[in-house]
């Protein structure tokens, strides 16, 4: 376990490895102004006593026997009113990683140690400048791969997410209070808990736990992106098909079945959505080693998808091998038929297939029918970005945080089922909600265990 030191003053490159126009380096602790002091002069060359709070300085920045390194402008923030916390400094130089890497060593030099990943942000969260949810938020929107988990995350650093847990921690709470009540006037337990609505208070709690459960999926697709699987027998043009959601020629597309032995993953974006885009060997009998391996791997690959695109040559009809393979995929609700070739003529069409819910007639070679199968992947995930984006419901995107809420939403219903049972105490009503309670603040970070930073605050980059 890592052991965070607040007392300690820290410091990081704070901006990315490499070229750029300007980098950064972040200080944060009670040394962060003397360290500024010593290591900043004038233009002229004269060390600097006095620095406003949150005002831009332009100077140099020297090593230990005076020689400049660089050109900066360096801030000094005072604590609190820093994204730590604490004093805060930060120190802009041109960007080339020698320069920066130079400034972060004679800050070491100087009596800060080097930061762990995220703990200028653990920092924030042990000071109450942010909770746990907006913490993780964080690095959720440092790494988001599309313009809606972008959107999502920032929506939870605002604090939308925290607010909405907050609304249901205050009904436990408050539900709580009436039961305490009983506790203490035995003899008029079920008029105080039948006067508190208890019941209908965590009928209540339990709705509005299960309407953030059920958004993890909207949230894990919108962060994850979603897997689209393309599968069908050798040669009935599912490389094509990539080629064409991608706009680009990626996969090697020749007359010979087969060609596609691997996995090939790409990605692309729908609607502001990470689409991860699969394209499989083709599923045939081969006595082939390799391709057989391939095929192997293509059936794996239909276990992970949110969408399978089950392609046929609608030039030539359905084959053989084509219902062999569409047995195993009839009977499944994220399955689309893509009939493909129909620039060569279609002697099979949409109209004529019942045993697929969702039927898309296209030609991969001529991009025809290609917006419209992106519009079916959409809506078969049933995935509405207009609503993310406009800021209409408050999603959820990591596994921890439904995790919680599940372990939450069973504590209520424990509590229900006793009191349709008929309790014999309002003390085992008090131990579900306390139980649900403390769920709830594991997501915020009202209750929480040093483990549980090395784990959320490990995933961050060095210097946040």
């Amino acid at each position: 376990m890592r052991d965070y030191l607040c007392e300690d003053t820290i410091a990081a490159i704070g901006t990315p490895v490499g070229r750029g126009a300007i980098g950064i380096v972040r200080i944060s602790g009670n040394e962060a102004l003397r360290i500024l002091k010593e290591v900043f002069r004038t233009k002229s060359g004269k060390r600097k006593e006095e620095f406003e709070d949150r005002k831009l300085h332009y100077g140099l920045v020297v090593d230990e026997f005076g020689q400049p390194i660089d050109e900066v402008l360096a801030v000094y923030m005072r604590a609190p009113r820093s994204f730590t916390g604490e004093d805060v400094v930060e120190i802009h130089s041109h960007g080339g990683i020698v320069v920066v890497r130079k400034i972060l060593r004679e800050v070491l030099k100087r009596g800060a140690r080097l930061a762990e990943p995220g703990e200028f942000t653990m920092r924030a969260f042990i000071n109450g400048k942010i909770d746990l949810v907006q913490a993780e938020a964080i690095n959720q929107l440092i790494e988001a791969k599309s313009e809606l988990e972008a959107k999502v995350a920032l929506a939870q650093l605002e604090g939308e997410l925290s607010k909405k847990i907050e609304e249901v921690r205050d009904k436990l709470l408050e539900t709580k209070a009436y039961i305490e009540a009983a506790v203490d006037f035995p003899d008029e337990e079920v008029e105080i808990l039948e006067r508190g609505k208890v019941k209908e208070r965590l009928l209540e709690v339990k709705e509005e736990i299960e309407k953030l459960i059920k958004s993890y999926r909207e949230g894990r697709l919108i962060k994850e992106g979603i897997k689209v699987a393309i599968v069908g027998r050798p040669n009935v043009g599912k490389s094509s098909l990539l080629n064409a959601l991608l706009k680009e020629e990626r996969a090697i597309v020749t007359e010979v079945p087969g060609t596609t032995r691997d996995v090939i993953e790409e990605s692309i974006t729908l609607k502001g959505i990470p689409v991860r885009l699969i394209d499989t060997a083709g599923i045939r009998e081969t006595a082939e080693k390799v391709e057989r391996i391939g095929i192997e791997r293509s059936l794996e690959k239909l276990k992970e998808a949110d969408v399978i695109l089950f392609v046929i040559d609608g030039s030539v009809g359905f084959t053989e091998e084509d219902r062999k393979i569409g047995e195993l995929l009839k009977n499944r609700d994220n399955a689309i038929l893509v009939i493909n070739k129909k620039d060569a003529g279609l002697k099979v069409r949409c109209s004529e297939v019942k045993e697929f819910k969702r039927c898309v007639e296209v030609s991969a070679k001529e991009k025809e029918g290609i917006e419209e199968l992106a519009k079916e992947v959409m809506e078969l995930v049933v995935l509405e970005p207009e609503a993310v984006l406009g800021g209409e419901e408050v999603v959820i995107t990591s596994e921890r945080h439904k995790e919680l809420l599940e372990r939450a939403k069973e504590a209520v219903e424990r509590a229900l089922r006793s009191l349709e049972e008929g309790f014999e105490s309002p003390e085992f009503l008090s131990m579900d909600i306390d139980e649900a309670l403390e769920s709830l603040g594991m997501i915020v970070g009202k209750v929480t265990t040093e483990d549980m930073y090395d784990i959320i605050f490990s995933r961050f980059c060095i210097g946040k």
